[in-house]
């Protein structure tokens, strides 16, 4: 049995409230479909929080878990698919034309290494 480890994640919406309110409102009640496409993954657990327009992910996953793989299965199933959409489109667009995605963070202090 593998052991678990935290992931940590930032992106950026697009500064503007109505986007910034749409995210938070979507997160309130989340299809069925993305539920499942998690849990099946597996992601033992998510959490998103958001100050302002930056939003930070922590994942709970196994120690195997390879973030390079995506958070979501592949091939997406067609809901999970229209849900990634909905999202992308809420992101920040960066200088480069690019849209935002989750990052991984580093982590540069743990109380536990003391």
């Amino acid at each position: 049995m593998t052991g678990k480890k935290m992931l940590v994640l930032n992106m950026a919406l697009e500064e503007n409230p109505s986007i910034i309110q749409d995210y938070i409102n979507y997160h309130e009640n989340v299809w069925p479909e993305v539920i499942a496409d998690l849990t099946n993954r597996p992601i033992g657990r998510m959490r998103i929080y958001n100050r302002e327009n930056r939003l930070v992910m922590l994942l709970e996953v196994d120690n195997d878990f390879d973030l390079s793989d995506g958070i979501h299965i592949e091939p997406p199933i067609p809901k999970v698919k229209e849900w990634s959409t909905i999202m992308s489109k809420l992101g920040k667009k960066l200088e480069s034309g690019k849209l935002d995605s989750w990052t991984e963070m580093n982590m540069v202090f743990d109380t536990n290494e003391y």
